[in-house]
């Protein structure tokens, strides 16, 4: 189903029994609480006397903090109704300018003020906890958005987000000043997410600052001077980051969360250059979907009540429009953006185990694709050759696929990964002999001889755009092994495919020169074949003479 992000990724969360009981209302048998845990389509990891452990889907931010996740329980267990939430009032002290310098760093903030809360320390912990995913997921590690919980009481007035130059706070968790430059290097908070602002090459720092000073270094850390702790009775919450509706749609998540732990939320005037914004709306949309579309979609007659009772189930309030149903959407749920998401939902409410499978009736008999019948046919004749069969990954490197087998990356055209997180995953690999190569160089220690194949794609740029071929590579490290022997192979290979070829020696920076032959098939040049370079055996860690090949399959 669509989410608002592209996550793929599970979120597990711990919740104390205790806690999570008392908010609930009543105590549960471990049976009862983990047959309800399966039915809301969530995966129990693990449990004891006191707590626990669940796996979220990622996109379901909402369900990942202790409260939120009671209040979907006991919706689904039809021990509680959908909430409204309600704002009143602005709270006048504080009011937010947003300065312009911010437009190409992060520019977007939103706020609110929580008065009335009672923390323990459980409700604390979990409060903190789900801060640090929430910014971590969602956040996409405080890149997209970060979170800032500040004592309300030690703040001052006049708050204003902007760039600055490199002053100094007081960080958390710290008793002396530090200059925002020490913080990105010197605190653990730092190193972490320094990147997000440019790291030690920043020339300004986004801060939140108020009449007393700074009181957050965005999105690294906050000041001491506003710290949270048990004691803390109202909060200030400021969620900055780079998309307005991200930014704007999170805090309502929020503001429900705390309206739900019984504390006034009340929102916070945020100034733009020419607008103005009171925030958190939380404003619930609608969504009218007919009932056919969810009964078809679900394989199951339901009925327009039970639609609305399973609504309900699930924290949506429902009603009749017609021949839809109108569905207003939990002010919390980030997750919803399509029809799928709300009928998925209702799929969930009804319960999966209820849905019977429909056989589905084909038209004719599948069969075969004629490549993979040959690409099955070649690698069983490879391992009849005396070849173990490799599997690699599609994603390499540079170095590897060019520099190491004695090729200019800047001579051939390839597919780069963009903003490439790790060294060793940038392109896609544009042959197969690097990889068995490297396979070799791991298992250096073993017996001789060695002999390995691979048959998968590689990817190559062409002026008809990117195109997937397959390939068929093999590699012999034996101190015996010669051209001749490679030659042989090749022959054997071709008959078998019942091809007509020729082979004709040719120069490859990967071979030794004089013992390298290409391969060509109707004039068209294949492949090529010989003897591995002791440049190229040496760069993957081979001691032994090897001999290779690669071709295209056609």
């Amino acid at each position: 189903m669509a989410a608002a992000e592209e996550v793929a990724e599970m979120v597990n969360a711990t919740f104390s029994k205790a806690y999570l009981f008392k908010l609930l209302g009543s105590e549960l048998a471990d049976k009862r609480l983990a047959d309800q845990i399966y039915k809301m389509g969530l995966d129990l990891e693990a449990s004891s006397d006191e707590e626990i452990t669940i796996d979220f889907p990622a996109n379901r931010l909402d369900l990942i903090e202790i409260v939120g996740f009671a209040r979907a329980l006991r919706n689904f267990m039809r021990k509680g109704k959908a909430a409204k939430y309600e704002i009143k009032g602005v709270h006048i002290a504080a009011q937010i300018e947003v300065d312009p310098s911010l437009k190409d760093i992060r520019p977007f903030i939103s706020a609110m003020v929580v008065e009335g809360i009672k923390f323990n320390e459980q409700s604390l912990k979990h409060l903190l906890n789900f801060a640090e995913k929430f910014t971590f997921t969602y956040g996409r590690q405080r890149k997209k958005l970060a979170l800032g919980l500040h004592n309300l009481d030690t703040m001052g007035t006049d708050l204003r987000y902007e760039a600055a130059k490199d002053e100094e706070f007081v960080p958390l968790n710290s008793k002396s000043k530090m200059h925002f430059s020490e913080v990105l290097k010197k605190t653990e908070k730092g190193a972490a997410y320094s990147g997000t602002i440019g790291g030690a090459s920043a020339k300004s720092y986004p801060v939140l600052r108020d009449s007393k000073g700074v009181i957050s270094l965005i999105p690294i850390i906050n000041s001491e001077r506003t710290k949270v702790d048990v004691s803390t009775k109202n909060l200030f919450i400021e969620i900055t980051g780079t998309s307005k509706y991200t930014v704007e749609k999170s805090v309502d998540l929020f503001a429900a969360l705390f309206i739900d732990m019984g504390a006034k939320v009340s929102r916070v005037k945020v100034s733009y250059k020419g607008t103005t914004s009171l925030l958190p709306r939380l404003q619930s949309a609608t969504m009218d979907i007919p009932l056919l579309a969810i009964e078809g979609n679900i394989g199951v007659i339901i009925g327009f009540n039970n639609v609305i009772s399973l609504a309900n189930k699930m924290g949506y309030k429902a009603g009749l429009v017609g021949k839809k149903v109108r569905f207003w959407i939990p002010e919390y749920r980030l997750d919803i953006l399509n029809q799928q998401d709300v009928i998925e939902d209702i799929a969930i409410a009804y319960g999966y185990d209820y849905i019977q499978p429909v056989p589905i009736y084909a038209e004719q008999a599948g069969e075969y694709e004629r490549s993979t019948i040959r690409n099955q046919r070649v690698s069983e004749l490879m391992m009849g050759l005396g070849f173990s069969e490799a599997m690699n990954t599609h994603m390499t490197n540079e170095a590897s696929n060019f520099s190491d087998m004695r090729l200019k990356a800047s001579d051939h055209d390839h597919v780069t990964v963009r903003d490439a997180k790790v060294q060793n995953i940038t392109m896609l690999r544009t042959w197969l002999l690097p990889s068995l190569l490297r396979n070799l160089g791991a298992s250096a220690h073993e017996k001789m001889p060695q002999k390995i194949f691979e048959l998968d794609l590689t990817f190559i740029v062409s002026s008809m755009g990117v195109e997937e071929k397959y390939k068929l590579a093999g590699v012999i490290t034996d101190p015996k092994s010669n051209f001749n022997q490679m030659k042989a192979i090749i022959e054997e290979i071709l008959y078998d495919l019942g091809s007509t070829f020729q082979v004709k020696q040719n120069l490859h920076s990967s071979f030794i020169d004089g013992r390298c032959a290409s391969v060509r098939v109707d004039g068209r040049e294949i492949g090529v074949f010989g003897e591995l370079h002791p440049e190229v055996l040496g760069n993957f860690g081979i001691e032994e003479p090897s001999i290779a090949f690669e071709i295209e399959l056609w």
